[in-house]
């Protein structure tokens, strides 16, 4: 999968990732995000079961589309340029993950320095390593997060963030790709670490894309 996420002329134009089956993308951009899930849904209405009345299809098109505008929005509104996501069934449920790419983070302008950036970003979190993405080196963040005040959500979320730096830019930058799940209710438990393991492994994938 391609992500024309990134545009300058002396850095990748985007980039590749293998998702897992059953994953689709959703683009953030306000003109294109309601079509980007209406292509979701289609796909994802798809694959229901044959014979099922028109009714029933109607109502889960349009809680599906719901739920994938709610989640989009929340993704756009902390910056992100696309939403990444199960919409096929497990077992009879939908894995509860996602990740988000975000837009660069800059050091760009005076006093600012790539290690200062990187290190405030690693002082939020309660593990941080490097490592090799497509030759790079990369910082890796994890960390578990409590459900946000006054919230419907009532589950802690297990985080973990890839920190990309750009290669060939003019100035430091990284693009800074975000996982989530809330796993099994548990975010230590088992299941929530098979969750991160699988995020790992697509980031094992991650390629840039040149012209």
């Amino acid at each position: 999968m391609v992500d024309q996420a990134v545009t300058e002329s002396s850095v990748p134009v985007g980039f590749n990732l293998v998702l897992p089956p059953g994953w689709d993308k959703i683009n953030l951009s306000e003109e294109s995000m309601n079509d980007s899930i209406l292509a979701v849904v289609d796909r994802s209405i798809a694959q229901l079961p044959e014979g099922l009345p028109k009714d029933d299809v109607s109502k889960v098109r349009m809680e599906l589309f719901k739920q994938l505008r709610k989640a989009a929005r929340k993704a756009a509104r902390a910056n992100g340029l696309s939403l990444y996501l199960p919409v096929e069934r497990v077992r009879n449920t939908v894995l509860p993950a996602s990740f988000v790419v975000s837009e660069p983070i800059s050091a760009k302008g005076e006093g600012f320095e790539s290690g200062q950036v990187l290190g405030a970003l690693a002082a939020d979190s309660a593990n941080s390593e490097v490592v090799d993405i497509d030759g790079s080196l990369t910082t890796r963040l994890e960390r578990v997060v409590p459900p946000p005040a006054n919230s419907e959500m009532t589950l802690a979320s297990r985080r973990v963030e890839y920190v990309l730096p750009l290669p060939g830019s003019s100035y430091p930058r990284w693009l800074a790709i975000t996982f989530s799940t809330v796993g099994d209710g548990d975010p230590e438990s088992e299941y929530s670490s098979a969750l991160v393991d699988l995020f790992d492994a697509v980031m094992m994938t991650f390629r840039w894309s040149y012209q």
